[in-house]
């Protein structure tokens, strides 16, 4: 081989290596000395901030730019990264060039990486979706005329190095700088002779550290002899230090003046763009990565606010050859096989603790169940990593997808949505008479998620449902159930209900009694005859005028069903009895306008602004029914009026002497109000919610709450409607007791009453409550059930207590049999054994096998009867 062509291989050769920083090339044609400077930016070591700049022309100029990937990472990703800090089981390393990161286990040698490692070799992902591979933010904002743009960390920050990272204790912090700040820089010359920005700038910056910064801002135009700022590369941030600076150095006004005048710069000229500085922080703590968005340092320009966050879309994410699956918490959990080939499904996508009712739907396709926990998952191999979010959860939602789509890869993250929106129509059907509405308010919490790394026999969901519920224990302080000889019977008695009646032909709404306090004592007394020693009563519809009842800003116990004597001669009745007793209350849905609320006062309002009013959702339209008389609306309650409520109803309620209390919709129902003034988005709503149950917990130690939210976990004894199962959607493949198996033996909980579930098999039931570890619900009343005809209460038809007192006692029985013994130990193992056949383990050595088939299962040569179960003791 000739010498030149050796030179050359090896010059090839240290190009491969990176030898050689692309953008310095890019940058030959400018021969200016200080041009060279700013071309020459050392490489600093993580412990000093560094500044990464666009050195191209504005995107005005050369648009194609944004979509260059300029900065791959290595073939073994974790080569190009420096270390940046470790505990005793991690390792956190950062690569400087593209802000990607990585998580190292000691012992094992796993290594997550913020982005996948093996990008490059995907062929499926394509344009804008290969490049979203390289991002670790991904912004939703909305423009002017209310339509939403995406930009993302790498194509709008990190390919145009407008980013900035920092070491700070235990972690990094990397500063994603997108667009620019326009508004402001007409502080700054928009173009300056090489002489007077060397002369009047350069030569008096002393630091040659923030010289080299500064220069960056400006290009060298040669052709002109002048220096043109570089719109983009300025974040506010940066563009108060550069402010700050000229001042400093004794730049004046006169002298901006004069630059603006002699290239003809004319005042007011400066135009609004898009920009976004989004600080995220990563940070080790013991065996867990801490990520976090200070809420308080979000900045954009307020003509284009940001929809929604997506933060780490592609952390952990698996590719097209990994085994595994992805956790979501839909309803009680579900597994998403990694790489099923269910890329025609919809992605999975589902906000935490439901939709916010105060975001107007008019029409809903989607009946599922609820996400109530805010964490998510992925297992591969003998490896998994596990998220929670701690705060932000109540904006977050999680997505979740498999390979083929649109890239060769499985993922699961969370994203954000800061800002909602909304339509209003001025006038008939016309969309040219649609006004777009854009929440009010500025988001300024704080977004945190706490990933856990787990391996071997921990690394699946039963390893991430121990760890949660250790973490809720460290959190809160839960403590285990107390011992009971044992499990509870849940019982719903309802009281009175309004029912829509005629005089004359004139309408009129009667408040109709289902069970007096005489008549709940005659079926408890069927109960404790039976010898149910257990016995916990829920009460709806005692006081303010029925289950839908007025305002609880105050009580007054319905007279229809017994007064006040009939409720102080049952709540006794159930004392004697050792019955716990739980008159049920409803604060976050008014279902009355009366004198004491008022709709435009108290309400919540929709981002449209009206009042927000719910209608009930008619199952063959999927749209609110406004016309049906016989089903009533109710108003969504404003969260700032919740304390106010809820120290009235307390100043009531203890005269009772009853230190128990269930919660019909606080523990399930977040919303927030979109007000014009005063806004109170969705994650202060949950923080007001959860500040109030605080208070009612003190007040009264024996919180039941429906629906089951996380949070609720702080203060709940008892939980009902609890989701059994997920959705099914169908990306998922496998329904698992998540749910369940993060609370079993520190929260007692039972799903929906059996009586007027979807699924009234009383067998079904009582394996789902062998499989889940709940305990037996029932809804019932006295009345005949003909009274309930033609009321908005017809879903109670079946709840009449003779049609199931007996059934309900044997249920009872059978599962109080199975389960008594193992209510106060963890669940800590749930595995599918075959199709149809689920094997639940609670402490170290019970376990239940419930067969839900037609047909008999053999499992390990023991053979389980269709639609049974079979006790595992001791092995």
């Amino acid at each position: 081989m000739s010498r030149t062509l050796k030179i050359i291989s090896i010059l090839c050769i240290i190009l491969l290596l990176g030898g050689m920083n692309p953008s310095v090339l890019a940058n030959t044609e400018e021969s200016d000395t200080t041009e060279a400077e700013v071309s020459e930016l050392e490489t600093t070591d993580v412990d000093s901030t560094d500044v990464k700049t666009t050195e191209a022309d504005s995107a005005e100029e050369k648009p194609e730019e944004a979509t260059i990937i300029s900065h791959p990472i290595g073939a073994n990703g974790i080569d190009d990264m420096k270390l940046v800090t470790s505990t005793d089981k991690l390792e956190l390393f950062f690569n400087e060039a593209n802000a990607e990161f990585a998580v190292k286990e000691k012992k094992n040698g796993m290594t997550w990486f913020s982005n996948p490692a093996d990008r490059e070799n995907d062929t499926l992902a394509a344009a804008e979706n290969k490049g979203l591979l390289n991002a670790q933010l991904a912004i939703n904002y909305f423009n002017p005329n209310g339509q939403t743009t995406l930009v993302d960390s790498y194509k709008d920050s990190v390919s145009k190095e407008q980013f900035e990272f920092e070491k700070i204790e235990n972690g990094i912090k990397i500063t994603y700088n997108f667009g620019n700040a326009s508004k402001g820089l007409e502080q700054l010359p928009k173009k300056i002779s090489k002489e007077r920005f060397e002369s009047l700038i350069l030569d008096k910056i002393e630091d040659e550290k923030v010289r080299k910064d500064f220069a960056k801002r400006y290009k060298y135009i040669k052709e002109e002899n002048v220096y043109e700022r570089r719109d983009a590369s300025f974040s506010k941030v940066i563009l108060a230090r550069a402010v700050k600076l000229l001042e400093e150095i004794g730049y004046t006004e006169e002298d901006l003046a004069e630059d603006k005048a002699e290239h003809g710069e004319e005042e007011g000229e400066e135009q609004n763009f898009p920009f976004f500085t989004v600080p995220l922080i990563i940070q080790l703590e013991g065996n867990s990565l801490r990520v976090n968005i200070d809420g308080s340092e979000l900045d954009f320009n307020p003509q284009y606010p940001i929809n929604e966050i997506q933060v780490l879309p592609f952390f952990g994410a698996a590719n097209n050859s990994t085994e595994g699956y992805i956790f979501v918490p839909d309803g009680s959990g579900a597994l998403i096989d990694l790489n099923n080939g269910k890329f025609d499904y919809q992605p999975f996508k589902a906000p935490i603790y439901g939709k916010d009712k105060a975001v107007l739907e008019r029409w809903n396709n989607l009946v599922s169940e609820t996400i109530k926990l805010p964490v998510f998952g992925m297992k591969q191999g003998d490896h998994a990593f596990f998220g929670i979010i701690e705060k932000g959860d109540a904006v977050a939602s999680i997505e979740a997808d498999v390979s083929g789509r649109v890239n060769s890869y499985n993922s699961i993250f969370s994203t954000y949505t800061l800002k909602e929106s909304g339509e209003i129509t001025l006038s008939g059907r016309d969309r040219s008479n649609t006004v777009f509405l854009i929440q009010k308010g500025e988001f300024k919490e704080d977004i945190t998620i706490l990933y856990s790394f787990l391996d071997g026999d921990e690394a699946n969901y039963a390893g991430m449902a121990g760890y949660y519920q250790n973490y809720l224990i460290d959190k809160y302080q839960l403590e285990p159930l107390i011992e009971d000889d044992n499990t509870p019977f849940y019982l719903e008695i309802t009281g009175s209900i309004w029912k829509r009646k005629t005089v004359l032909g004139i309408p009129y709404k009667s408040l109709v009694p289902l069970t007096t306090f005489s008549e709940a004592e005659k079926i408890v007394s069927e109960l404790v005859d039976a010898n149910i020693n257990n016995l916990k009563v829920r009460y709806t519809g005692w006081f303010n005028e029925g289950v839908n009842h007025k305002i609880p800003s105050s009580v007054h116990i319905d007279r229809k069903i017994g007064g006040k004597k009939g409720f102080k001669e049952f709540s006794e009745f159930l004392e004697k009895k050792n019955i716990d007793f739980y008159p049920d209350v409803a604060f976050s849905n008014v279902y009355r306008n009366t004198i004491g609320f008022s709709p435009t006062r108290d309400a919540s309002r929709f981002i449209t602004r009206k009042v927000a009013e719910i209608y009930p959702m008619d199952l063959a339209t999927f749209r609110q029914d406004q016309m049906n008389q016989n089903r009533t609306s109710h108003y969504l309650l404003s969260p700032k009026k919740l304390p106010s409520y809820i120290d009235g109803f307390t100043s009531d309620y203890e005269k009772l002497n009853i230190n128990s209390l269930s919660l019909r919709d606080l523990g399930e129902q977040i919303h927030g109000d979109y007000r014009e003034k005063n806004v109170i988005n969705r994650q202060q709503a949950k923080e007001i919610a959860e500040e109030q149950i605080s208070k009612l917990a003190k007040k009264f130690p024996d919180i039941l709450a429906e629906g089951g939210n996380a949070v609720l976990f702080p203060y709940a004894k008892s939980i009902l409607d609890a989701p059994l199962s997920s959705s099914g959607f169908n990306i998922t493949d496998h329904s698992v007791p998540f749910y369940q198996m993060a609370i079993h033996g520190y929260i007692d909980y039972a799903g929906s009453p059996v009586n007027i579930s979807d699924d009234q098999n009383v067998q079904k039931n009582i394996l789902k409550a062998l499989e889940t570890g709940s305990n037996v619900y029932f809804s019932m009343f006295y009345k005949e059930p003909s009274i309930i005809k033609d009321s908005e209460f017809n879903h109670l038809y079946s709840a009449h207590y003779e049609l199931w007192m007996e059934e309900a006692i044997n249920m009872y029985n059978e599962v109080n049999e199975v389960l008594k013994d193992v209510r106060t130990k963890p669940i800590t193992s749930h595995k599918e054994l075959a199709n149809g056949v689920y094997e639940t383990t609670y402490g170290n050595d019970y376990s239940v096998i419930v067969n839900y088939n037609g047909q008999a299962a053999v499992i390990d040569g023991v053979t389980i009867e269709a639609e049974s179960y079979k006790i595992r003791q001791g092995e």
